[in-house]
């Protein structure tokens, strides 16, 4: 186990997304690399009722050995806000603070509603870049697009990413790696040594996600951010609400 570099399985994780918790999690258990962790980090409003729930389905499951843990992120923190941003921030920096101090070698930040294959994990390692991606598409219905994004200049100390035009992901997702603006926080694995120069944030009154800002930061201290496009993992989005909620 010691060769095998240690990472942690992680993400922010809501009620709203318990309709496909349990595929999402019995999925992950199936993951074939030997040395790694599950932590989601929760900002459900419940006094931790969906935390209990989810560590107790992984119990009832994949047995008291499993290599799982959800935590409330607001019973860790005191947020100043209901924003829903800010706490996706705070959840997002639980990730990274966890790796940093247990000492994880990777983060693997895996989005909830996203079920990668087994090998997902040593296929990204492999590359040996401090940020690669999988691919996965966003939006539904006619909007349905790849999370790929190109960098745009805009002044010469200010720099951007833009969604690629219509079609023109066609040859783009050719099967190869690729050095991309921004593939999205939804199946990506961040070498702890990215986490020396970046956090996750969030800016009050903007309406800019943390991976936004997690793309710029990371040009801005010159990481490169690639994209493997020969994985492309299944993305179970859904207007959150659509779907019953009950996971009693």
């Amino acid at each position: 186990m010691q060769s095998f570099p240690k990472v942690l399985v992680s993400a922010p994780q809501a009620k709203a997304k318990a309709y496909c918790f349990e595929r999402f999690i019995d999925n992950v258990m199936d993951f074939k690399y030997p040395n790694f962790d599950v932590k989601l980090f929760d900002n459900t409003n419940d006094n931790g009722d969906f935390c209990s729930y989810m560590n107790g389905y992984v119990y009832a499951n994949h047995g008291k050995n499993a290599n799982f843990e959800a935590l409330s992120t607001l019973q860790m923190h005191k947020m100043k806000s209901d924003s829903v941003i800010e706490k996706m921030a705070r959840s997002h920096n639980d990730c990274k603070d966890f790796t940093l101090k247990l000492k994880y070698d990777y983060l693997l930040h895996l989005e909830t509603d996203l079920f990668p294959p087994q090998d997902i994990i040593e296929s990204l390692m492999f590359h040996s870049m401090p940020v690669v991606s999988a691919l996965y598409y966003v939006d539904n219905g006619i909007y349905r697009k790849p999370m790929i994004q190109r960098s745009v200049k805009l002044a010469p100390r200010f720099l951007t990413s833009k969604n690629f035009m219509a079609n023109e992901d066609l040859c783009f997702c050719d099967g190869t790696v690729k050095k991309i603006a921004h593939a999205g926080l939804g199946c990506i694995l961040i070498h702890r040594s990215v986490f020396e120069k970046v956090a996750f944030r969030h800016i009050d009154g903007l309406n800019n996600h943390p991976d936004t800002y997690f793309a710029e930061d990371c040009a801005q201290n010159k990481i490169p951010i690639h994209i493997d496009t020969s994985i492309v993992v299944e993305h179970q989005n859904s207007p959150w609400g659509v779907f019953g909620l009950d996971y009693k």
